[in-house]
Formats: C-alpha cells, structure tokens, sequence
C-alpha cells in the first residue's frame, strides 16, 4: 500500500488488529473507559474544538465497494490527520456497509459499537443485520473504524504481535491482591513509552473531536444532509460530541449506554467510582434471579452451596468463592499446560457478566462447578482465553483504547502513583468487584504524556436540528442509568431520555420487545417517546429466550449484538 507522507512508518500501516481477547476478562475494562470524569469546567490547554465544514474535495466520496462477505460491501475513505492543516497527510478509515431490506432506503445510518477502540467494521460483520432488523430495514447500515482503530490507521505499539506478546508475557492488565504496584505501574509507563515512540507524529489526532470531523465528512461524502447514527457505551460521547458541533446536521440519532460528557472529559481515575454505582447491584440481580429460577436452571441455586455463604442467598455463595482464591487459586488441569486461576482471573470474569444478561447462566455453572470440583476447568473453559486462540501472536484491540481515553480526558489530580492509588481505593469503596480492576488497567494515562490536537469539553447544550433518543438501562455495570438522565439535563430540551429497565451494558444487555419498538418508532416514524418513558424487565435470564416471529428482532439476536459491543 502507498505510504503517506509525513507519517512514521508504524502508522503507515493499515493493517487489522485480529486479537478479540473476548475472554481475558480483566482487559475488557480498560475499557471503562465507556466513563466519565468530572470536573466539567475543566480548561484544556489544547486548542478547543470549533465546528469546521469537511474538505469540499470529499463531495463525491470517492467509494470503490468490493464484496466482504454475507451480502457486505467494504470500502475505505481517505481523511487528513490533521483536520485544522490543508496540507495534512491523509489515510484511509476502514468502511463497511449492510444495504437496506426495504426498497427505497432513509439513506445512510452510521454505527459505533463502543470503546474506544472498537471496531465498527467488526461490529457490523457480527451483528449488522440486528441493526438492521431494529429499524425494520429502512437503512444503509454503515459501519467505520474510526481513527487509530481496526483497519483505520490502526495504533500499533510494537512491531509485530509476537514483539507485542512478548512485552505483556505473565504481566497482568490489572491489579491482583499481593502484587507489587511498583512493578505494576512501571510496566504501565513502558507499555506508553513505546506507544508513543510508535506512533508519535499520529496520537495527538485520535481524540474524540477528530471522529466527530471524521463522521461529518463522511456524511457529506454519502450525500446526505444529515447524519443519522447509533453509538453504544463510548460511542455516545462521539454523539455528544458530534450533535454539538455540528448541530444543524443531526438526523435520526440515538444514544444508548450513555457517557456523562461532562465527566468523560474530565478527570480520567474519577471516572471509574462515578460509572461503577450499579455493578455490584448487577451481582445481586444475578443471584436473585439464579434463586428465582431454581437449581433445575441454575446449578448455583442448589442447597448444598449455602454452606460456603452461610445462607440462602446466591451472590454471597459467588463473593464468598472469589475471596477464597485470594488465598487458594485453582488449578485448571483440563489444558495441554496446567494453569492458575486466581482471584483476579474469576473477578474479571464475573465483571465482565454483568455486562450481558445472556451470560449469567455460563457463569453460574462454571462457578458451581469450580466449587464442587475444587478445580477450576470449568472456569478456563467459560471466560479464558486458550492458547489456540493466540495464533497469529496480535494485540488486542485495546491498544487504542488508552491513546483516545486518556486524550478525551485529563489527570490533574492524580499525578503521581501515590495519588492514583488512592483513587483506586475510592473506587474501590463503590465496587469491590471492578473497582480495583478498572482503576489500575487505567492507569497508562498517568504516562500518557502526549496532548490532544484538538479537544471538546463543551457545551452540550446547542439547539440541535432535530432531537436525539437517550437510552439507559437501570442496571448498566459501567454507564449508568444516572448518565442518561444527566445528558437529557444537559441538552435542555434536545435529546429525550427513554429508561429501560433492565440488567447488563447498553439497553442490549437485558432487552426488551418494548424497547425495541421504542427504537423502531423513532428511526422508521421519526416518532420519539414522551419525556418519562420507560419499559419494564420482560424475562429472567436464567429462561429459555422467547421465540418471535421471522423478521422481529429476538433475544438471541439481541444477545449476538451485545456479544459484539466493546465495553470503553
């Protein structure tokens, strides 16, 4: 492929990160950065961001759409680094796109599956046609890898994966009881010391704000006067972002798992206490409803259990057996190699649960059978990822999690180690499950030494073309049902919050047929709920799904999408 001129060799690359590392629990939270921060005044000291018209050398898009497979087309799109320099050098996001079912289309629906550092292009090979089904196929669904991410100029820390594998070889991406935070924190700063020597002349243009220009472009670029978007967990504060700086252009747009901008931009480490008030609430609601099913659908609800917890009551039976791996971690025998599962290994897997309703059942029995076997095969063979899976040695997809989290943000008040420790004990104090998780896997940002060409703090209240749908669920583990509410506050008047009640991340993690029709209604009728509206829990996960008619959207599908949503 051409090199672009200006770029260091590492970003000329615009190969995939393929590693889903869907199964190393503990990592999937770095993401958290689906969060927030506080200090809403904050002051940047980089350039602010100011609405900008994309390069009118875009009008016609340039788009060459090859088949990808399943009735997808790929293409790419070239945009510069640099939106605010005419002499920028450019590269090329990754495009993928799903036609509409129905014969004469809305026109193009942008996605995001969250993050940061999910891939859209992946998002929409797994789950696309869900997309699709929820606005009854009156849209080119369009999936984009944005900047630094996927195919998208993608942010590689090393040269190749097996370099990569090597650096992070028996180096936890978070913080285990009893080890060493020295050690642990200076493997943090490595690992962004050679991010940024990588890709130094590329990070300071993967802030939020440069997608937000991005997305324009391409709305220019498919010919509409609109955008119409949907953004999961991260991918609501591209829409914050977005809908107020370029207002006069937002079209059907929904949010849901929604971020508090105010907060995301704000102080990094706050965010974790402040986006974690429901996770410990979701393993209660797992064991409640493990009780309410039985023994004869959850292993976890059998009596004989009690005796670890002292009583009835499941989700003491689960704490209980995690504290104990503090002390006594299992050995997993059922692999070529003999592994360790320790207390960080089931914490992890037990946060990332409470992500996705769906997945209660597989926890549940993996950890009743740990307790009756005293091994820990079971464990290994429901959330952790093997060796097989390995090949090709390539980083996982987070390695642009961090540049674009610790960007979007600032840590102002923890600048040192002895302070950032202290504000994982805060988190701590709110989830004893994630807190510990979240606040060290975050702490790269404490090195991340490079500063945002360009970033948007606010406001979020500009008069908006048309108005958005805010979605969140009561018992979101990582954006919480509390941050919906507070972006409808903040829009005054141009988004509409519509509350789902239900467990897991985004309004996914726990659907609802009435949910869905709420969704439907807004993107097919342009209709939005009333202000107030809610729809209520339909089913314990711990049941077979409900069966639906060809053409609706099904748990199942619901539970494909949620699978393929990147937690931030």
């Amino acid at each position: 492929m051409e090199k672009q001129a200006g770029l260091s060799p590492q970003n000329q690359k615009f190969t995939r990160s393929a590693a889903r590392n869907k199964f190393k629990p503990y990592v999937v939270f770095i993401l958290v950065l689906t969060m927030l921060c506080y200090l809403q005044f904050w002051q940047p000291s980089c350039r602010t961001a100011r609405a900008q018209a994309p390069l009118k050398t875009y009008r016609d898009g340039n788009f060459t759409w090859t088949d990808c497979g399943s009735g997808l087309t790929c293409s790419t799109f070239e945009v510069p680094v640099d939106w605010h320099n005419s002499d920028s050098p450019r590269f090329k996001l990754a495009l993928i796109r799903l036609k509409a079912t129905k014969k004469v289309s809305k026109g193009a629906l942008f996605v995001n599956p969250g993050g940061p550092g999910g891939s859209g292009v992946d998002f929409i090979k797994r789950a696309g046609d869900v997309v699709s089904k929820m606005v009854d196929g009156h849209y080119d669904i369009i999936g984009f890898d944005p900047r630094g991410v996927g195919d998208s100029n993608t942010i590689r820390c090393f040269e190749d994966g097996i370099e990569s594998k090597k650096f992070m070889a028996n180096r936890p991406q978070a913080l285990g009881y009893g080890d060493n935070v020295a050690n642990f924190a200076a493997v943090q700063e490595a690992f962004a010391s050679q991010c940024i020597r990588k890709n130094k002349d590329f990070l300071p243009y993967v802030s939020t704000a440069s997608v937000a220009r991005d997305l324009d472009a391409l709305r220019e670029a498919f010919g509409e006067d609109v955008t119409n978007y949907i953004g999961f967990s991260y991918g609501t504060f591209i829409g914050a972002v977005y809908v107020n700086m370029f207002p006069d252009r937002v079209g059907r747009f929904m949010v849901d798992g929604c971020l508090d901008p105010s907060l995301y931009s704000g102080e990094n480490l706050k965010l974790v206490a402040s986006s974690l008030i429901h996770t410990d609430d979701g393993i209660d609601a797992m064991g409640s409803a493990c009780e309410a099913a039985g023994p004869e659908k959850c292993a976890l609800a059998r009596k004989s259990n009690n005796s670890l917890s002292g009583d009835s009551y499941v989700a003491s039976t689960i704490r209980k057996f995690v504290n104990n791996l503090i002390e006594k971690p299992l050995l997993a025998t059922n692999q070529p190699v003999i592994s360790v599962v320790t207390e960080l290994d089931v914490s992890g897997f037990l946060f990332s649960s409470t992500y996705k309703a769906a997945l209660w059942p597989r926890f549940a029995e993996a950890i009743d059978e740990a307790i009756r076997t005293g091994r820990g095969d079971a464990i290994v063979d429901a959330s952790m990822q093997r060796d097989t899976d390995l090949c090709p040695l390539v980083e996982p997809y987070l390695a642009a999690q961090s540049p674009i989290m610790c960007l979007d943000g600032h840590h102002d008040e923890h600048q040192n180690l002895t302070s950032w420790m202290q504000g994982v004990d805060e988190a701590i104090n709110v989830s004893s499950t994630a807190g510990r998780i979240m606040g060290t896997s975050m702490m790269r940002c404490l090195y991340w030494n490079v500063k945002a060409s360009e970033r948007y703090t606010g406001p979020w209240n500009r008069t908006t073309k048309n108005k958005v749908l805010i979605v969140g669920a009561t018992g979101d583990p990582v954006t919480p049902v509390e941050n919906a509410a507070r972006l409808e506050e903040l829009m005054e008047g141009n988004g509409v919050f519509h509350k789902h009640y239900g467990w897991g991340h985004c309004s996914l993690g726990q659907p609802s047929q009435c949910t869905l029709q709420v969704i439907k209604k807004y993107f097919v009728d342009g209709e939005l709920p009333p202000k107030g509206s809610n729809c209520p829990f339909e089913y314990n996960p711990f049941d077979p799904p409900v069966a639906f008619s060809e053409g609706e959207v099904s748990y199942d599908d619901i539970a494909r999408a949620a699978y393929a949503i990147k937690p931030f």
